[in-house]
């Protein structure tokens, strides 16, 4: 009786102030928590990657960068179930269906945890072979090969810290995924420096792969106690995880399917893209890698907010409120073209210095800060095309922001930067000259698709 009482209760949908200040303050609001969690993830691998270039070097370094870009690939399963849940989530809270609700949060926790298993035994038995693939050299290999199988150890429960995280976001809830990924930050800082530093185990790269692992079992297990605490807007109910339905899997499919193949194809694209530079060398690859990570920060607010776009503008169009979520969208955009005009002067600037925060060979600090300022000049079109990718998931959208993301990443990056390196024998910075082509690109596609108001008549 009590989950039957639990089905039939409305969920609360908050009412949009249409003034300019309350529709900010609405974006803010779910947004802030959002950038911290963003944030949290990127000081992850940054942590990681000053860790293993201080006690390991560029050979470290590099084996590191390649088996993050690797772990992309299942991440792309994982971000498809994370954007998936919060976009059917946020319509059925829109529509006031408590039942739905659950019972989405119930598939998106089942699918990723199937999702996670297969992937860790994917990753742990092909390792060596994804390292010959990469065109790692001979010293880089091995390293490589340790960080991808203790890494891929804590997939599961990472996979299902996605879910929950997606699913609360659709719910209106950020400070729940924000919390548990401050905390498995701090987890996995203190086990990489603990195994990596030699006070207790000098493990090198595969104490980063452990770090990251433990980091993500962790926060597995914190999201499911907390979804099963009663303190989310909609709790998950442990009797009752398994019925689900196939129509669940369906919406979730339908979402979440695009939104995984985009991923996985821009991540394919992106591992082509890296092989190509590493021909350049062990020196020019670990500036490749270093650079990436130090994005991670610089872009981090355009993507929180294209988060917030899919969760409130999926929520606008489940309670019959399509020029709300246009409202939002358009402010989301806003904020998130200005946010990253302001980050591209900064990386600029301050270009070098961040470099040498995570490694002192001046061969890599050299190329890493020329990579950050080629790169500086793609911010702004990426706050564009990030923030209302964002708004068209939530709405639906997703086959054409997966054929955008398809086009511009084969058609674009990775010719560009082959003709740079491999034809014209040109070094790393004019390869990210094709990224910052591809971002331009892909936001006027973007922009032009959202304007044409096609996407607040999808169903989902």
């Amino acid at each position: 009786m009590a989950a039957e009482a639990e089905a039939i209760l409305p969920v609360y949908v908050p009412t949009l102030d249409t003034s300019s200040g309350g529709i900010s303050r609405t974006i803010l609001k779910m947004a802030w928590p959002v950038v911290i969690e963003r944030l949290s993830i990127s000081i992850l691998s940054a942590v990681d990657a000053a860790l293993v270039g201080h006690f390991v070097g560029a050979d470290g370094l590099a084996a590191v960068g390649i088996g993050a870009l690797l772990f992309w690939i299942p991440l792309a399963g994982a971000l498809a179930i994370d954007v998936g849940s919060t976009a059917i989530v946020a319509r059925d809270v829109g529509a006031g269906d408590r039942s739905r609700v659950q019972i989405g949060l119930h598939t998106a926790i089942i699918a990723a945890l199937v999702w996670g298993l297969l992937c860790t035994a994917i990753v742990f038995t092909f390792a060596p072979i994804f390292m010959r693939m990469m065109g790692a050299e001979a010293a880089v290999r091995p390293l490589g090969v340790e960080y991808l199988r203790a890494g891929s150890l804590g997939l599961p429960m990472l996979m299902v810290l996605y879910a929950v995280s997606g699913s609360l976001r659709g719910m209106g809830n950020t400070w729940m995924p924000m919390i548990i990924l401050i905390i498995i930050n701090i987890i996995n800082a203190a086990v990489t420096y603990t195994l990596i530093s030699g006070d207790i185990a000098s493990l090198g790269v595969r104490a980063s792969g452990i770090g990251y692992a433990t980091a993500g079992s962790t926060g597995g297990v914190l999201a499911l106690l907390l979804a099963a605490s009663g303190a989310a807007p909609v709790r998950m109910n442990v009797a009752r995880i398994l019925h689900v339905s196939r129509d669940s899997f369906r919406r979730l499919s339908h979402i979440g399917l695009p939104v995984g193949l985009e991923e996985a194809q821009f991540m394919l694209a992106f591992l082509v893209y890296t092989r190509i530079i590493a021909r350049l060398g062990t020196h020019q690859l670990a500036a490749h890698s270093l650079a990436l990570r130090s994005l991670e920060i610089a872009i981090l607010p355009g993507f929180a907010l294209g988060t917030a776009a899919t969760a409130l503008v999926g929520r606008y169009l489940g309670a019959g409120q399509p020029d709300m979520a246009e409202a939002v969208a358009k402010r989301v955009r806003l904020f998130a073209f200005c946010t990253l005009c302001t980050m591209a002067v900064l990386q600029f600037i301050l270009a070098p210095h961040i470099v040498r925060l995570f490694v002192d060979d001046p061969e890599v600090i050299d190329t890493g800060t020329k990579l950050l300022r080629v790169f500086a000049f793609a911010l702004p079109a990426m706050g564009v095309h990030a923030s209302l990718s964002g708004a068209l998931r939530g709405a639906g959208d997703v086959k054409f922001v997966l054929g955008t993301f398809t086009f511009t990443a084969w058609g674009i990056r990775v010719p560009i930067a082959a003709f740079m390196v491999i034809v014209l024998g040109l070094g790393a910075p004019f390869a990210w000259l094709a990224a910052v082509a591809e971002n331009w690109v892909r936001a006027a596609l973007i922009l032009r698709r959202f304007a044409a108001g096609k996407w607040k008549t999808l169903r989902v």
